[in-house]
């Protein structure tokens, strides 16, 4: 007798039998499964508005594996409509056993300036975002991690909430460069030329008072000069000397300079360039 075909139908019957019962395994953004009740979740303040500010617990109503994508660009509703919403920036993937419960951090920063931040054990609820230039900012973020959170917080308010660009600031500007290029291209605006430092309440909101202010002036010289940099307000009053009288040979200059101004009254100030007494040179500030 010929076992050998027995033996071989065994086999694949016992293979489809154990193929039926693994459990299948479905892949879902966050928002399908939420929407397709494959997924409870909810999300607490840990009390604050920026970096890893929110705790979420997920649960798996299924019977099947779930692997879940928390995308950058979605956003966290405050239950509290004086709370700050919060702009989830990193993108997460969530592995979730049949009927199982993660447990997770959410990073993310505040997209709502005007508002208080977060007290702890608030809760949120989830909103698919569908605007394409928060996505597009939310995109950059998640790939560029490094960049200083502050910068990246102001780039947030300047998108979300239509604040002033020049406050894209950090210690090294070198770094948020490309941030500052993507925000102008997804705005449509300029960015301007100088950068401003602005202050925060103790609850880390926002405080329209610049603290300082960062310029550099780039200026051609076609001969030796005696180089003077000067910033002037409506009245042409002069509020402050960064260069006076000093002799430039020929060739370009990058001059940078600081200003403090928390003291300075907001309104329209010029930065002036004069060669041997000859204006060369006039930029407009808004502060």
């Amino acid at each position: 007798m010929n076992w050998i075909p027995s033996i071989r139908n065994c086999i694949v019957l016992l293979l489809i039998m154990h193929l039926e019962n693994i459990k299948a395994i479905t892949s879902l953004s966050f928002s399908e499964a939420l929407s397709l009740k494959k997924v409870n979740a909810t999300f607490t303040s840990k009390g604050g508005h920026s970096g890893e500010c929110v705790d979420m617990k997920v649960v798996n109503l299924t019977n099947d594996q779930l692997n879940i994508k928390l995308e950058a660009g979605d956003k966290l509703m405050a239950e509290d409509s004086t709370m700050q919403n919060i702009f989830i920036t990193h993108t997460d993937l969530i592995a979730l056993a049949p009927k199982g419960t993660k447990l997770k951090t959410v990073y993310g920063f505040c997209c709502a300036v005007t508002k208080h931040s977060p007290q702890k054990n608030i809760h949120f609820s989830f909103f698919k975002n569908t605007n394409a230039k928060e996505l597009k900012l939310a995109t950059f973020m998640d790939t560029h991690r490094s960049i200083d959170e502050s910068a990246l917080q102001h780039a947030i308010w300047v998108v979300c909430n239509g604040e002033d660009a020049a406050g894209i600031y950090a210690e090294d500007m070198t770094e948020v460069q490309d941030l500052k290029k993507l925000v102008a291209e997804i705005t449509g605006k300029p960015i301007p030329w100088y950068t401003k430092k602005f202050d925060r309440d103790s609850t880390g909101m926002l405080v329209r008072r610049a603290l300082q202010l960062n310029a550099i002036m780039h200026f051609d010289l076609l001969q030796a000069s005696e180089v003077t940099i000067v910033i002037k307000d409506a009245k042409d009053n002069t509020m402050k000397i960064p260069m006076q009288e000093k002799l430039l040979e020929r060739g370009h200059y990058d001059v940078e300079y600081n200003w403090e101004t928390n003291m300075i009254a907001p309104g329209t100030y010029y930065a002036r360039i004069y060669s041997n007494g000859q204006m060369i040179q006039e930029k407009e500030i808004i502060l």
